[in-house]
């Protein structure tokens, strides 16, 4: 079966869900389940409410770059981000991930929140872990990974304006290394060129 995901930690993971849609989540494991939390206005958000099965991916730091794909593109329309990376059986799936979950959601719920960006909506999932392939072993735990973090800020800095998207803009730079190509992507980004 492989080592499942530590109870409890919150790793960065891209879940697969929809028609190929992948998205870059956090994620949590207690007994067998494991939690998600997603925000409205992406796809991600609506394939989690309406399916029955998605999968979670755990992709170690070696395979970081996998991360970039699922979170920079398909932003609120239908590109595929990873279709060139998803193995088809026993259910979508990233080929090269570490360990993944196949996950059935039994509960959900829609908190509204306010934040430095505004007033959105997120929906919290608590999905039953239904089969387990691979390792967690060597998966990214959030915020162990500077260059992980500095893509997540990035996608706040996209849908930020003002002195809040400046905010990200200086937290990116400040948590992002060129020698990094997770880190390098992102500076290109933020910086235009």
């Amino acid at each position: 079966m492989g080592e499942v995901p530590e109870e409890g930690t919150a790793y960065e993971t891209i879940v697969i869900s929809g028609d190929d849609n992948a998205a870059a989540l956090s994620a949590v494991r207690n007994g067998g389940y494991i939690h998600l939390r997603s925000f409205s206005g992406s796809n991600t958000f609506e394939n989690l409410r309406r399916m029955e099965r998605f999968s979670v991916n755990y992709i170690s730091a070696e395979k970081k770059e996998l991360f970039l794909d699922a979170a920079l593109r398909g932003w609120g329309n239908e590109e595929k981000e990873m279709e060139h990376a998803i193995e088809r059986e026993p259910f979508p799936h990233i080929r090269d991930a570490d360990g993944w979950a196949i996950c059935i959601p039994e509960k959900m719920r829609i908190e509204n929140i306010e934040d430095d960006i505004g007033k959105t909506e997120v929906l919290h999932v608590e999905a039953k872990i239904l089969m387990w392939e691979g390792s967690a072993r060597n998966a990214i735990k959030v915020g162990e990974d500077r260059n992980i973090m500095a893509l997540v800020a990035y996608t706040r800095y996209l849908i930020s304006e003002g002195d809040v998207k400046e905010r990200f803009k200086e937290r990116i730079l400040e948590l992002a290394d060129e020698n990094d190509p997770v880190g390098q992507k992102v500076l290109e980004l933020v910086k235009g060129f």
